[in-house]
């Protein structure tokens, strides 16, 4: 019991009270899509009167996300997505929002490497270029390529 609890990571507080709750929102919306839809539709329509036209709506959009909000499995579901996540970020340095495509997988890492190292053996040193780097403080000398 007690290597039970060494394993699972220690969350601070804004990840519990904060983080971990938006992540269940997000995904309890999602789960109850209908019901979200049928109330934005009829704010929609009923404009002003919203308040008083889509009561009905409202009240079981609000059961719907509840059940989720009060599940453990649903909590604990989303607690290790989030942890899934955040080691994600710290073995990579890139938050989830900012990942536009999926990453390589070894297979796909290990033919871009190929490909690459194809491309470098038919490379040439043709002349060695001066060019400043930093407001003419610096020179450095970098080599020009073409392929063959």
């Amino acid at each position: 019991m007690e290597s039970a609890k060494r394993e699972e990571p220690v969350l601070r507080h804004v990840e519990k009270d904060v983080l971990i709750p938006k992540l269940m929102r997000e995904k309890a919306k999602e789960r109850c899509s209908e019901k979200v839809h049928a109330f934005n539709e009829c704010c929609k329509d009923s404009g002003f009167l919203m308040v008083l036209k889509c009561r009905e709506q409202n009240t079981a959009l609000k059961e719907c996300l509840t059940v989720y909000y009060k599940d453990p499995a649903f909590y604990e579901e989303c607690k290790q997505e989030y942890l899934k996540e955040k080691q994600e970020f710290i073995r990579t340095g890139v938050p989830t929002k900012n990942r536009q495509q999926k990453l390589p997988t070894i297979q796909e890492n290990y033919a871009f490497r190929l490909r690459l190292c194809a491309s470098i053996e038919r490379l040439e040193v043709t002349s060695v270029q001066e060019v400043p780097r930093s407001r003419g403080q610096k020179i450095y000398k970098t080599p020009a390529f073409y392929i063959l």
